[in-house]
């Protein structure tokens, strides 16, 4: 007797089923999977954090999503998800340490996540420091938009609903920052 061919589950779906049961060995897969891309957005939409700073946000959102598994439908969305608490971790330590930000952004590049490895070429790095001054220069709001659509890849559907603003306002947002960043060119 032939074996239908084996269904590829979403491996997502099965860790999100073993952490709502109670097995916190789950998480490990999933933060494999998504602590880069989660630490990297927070990196470009809070460079004030630092390297340190987002390794320690990046730990604290998989941390609040434990907290939140009883209000989560997993459909396929757990980076949306996992980006929206980041987003809203990054806004309230703003909203805390404003002062500290601004001082941070003051005194340094490391503050801004532009550390590079000794291997990389001196045009790479300056690019780096250019997309990460240009992204420092915009607005917050802008700045979200743009590492989340362009940078880290999401549609304007998974943005609007990280963000929790509309698709329209993520387009507006998105277009006012490519305008800021033509007219700054």
């Amino acid at each position: 007797m032939v074996k239908p061919p084996a269904h590829h589950e979403d491996p997502d779906a099965n860790d999100v089923r073993l952490l709502q049961d109670g097995d916190l060995r789950a998480l490990a897969p999933l933060y494999e999977r998504y602590g880069g891309e989660v630490r990297s957005m927070l990196l470009r939409t809070s460079p004030a954090l630092g390297p340190e700073g987002a390794d320690d946000l990046a730990q604290e959102v998989f941390l609040t999503f434990i907290d939140t598994l009883d209000r989560y439908q997993h459909q396929g969305k757990l980076r949306s998800w996992l980006y929206g608490i980041a987003i809203r971790k990054a806004r309230a330590k703003r909203r805390g340490y404003w002062l500290r930000s601004a001082l941070r952004r003051e005194h340094g590049v490391a503050a801004s996540g532009t550390a590079t490895a000794a291997d990389r070429t001196a045009e790479r790095v300056e690019a780096r420091e250019r997309i990460s001054a240009a992204l420092d220069a915009m607005p917050h709001t802008q700045r979200e938009v743009v590492v989340l659509r362009l940078i880290q890849g999401l549609t304007g559907e998974e943005t609007a609903r990280v963000l929790g603003i509309s698709e329209n306002a993520v387009g507006t947002r998105l277009h006012r920052a490519r305008q800021a960043l033509e007219e700054g060119a």
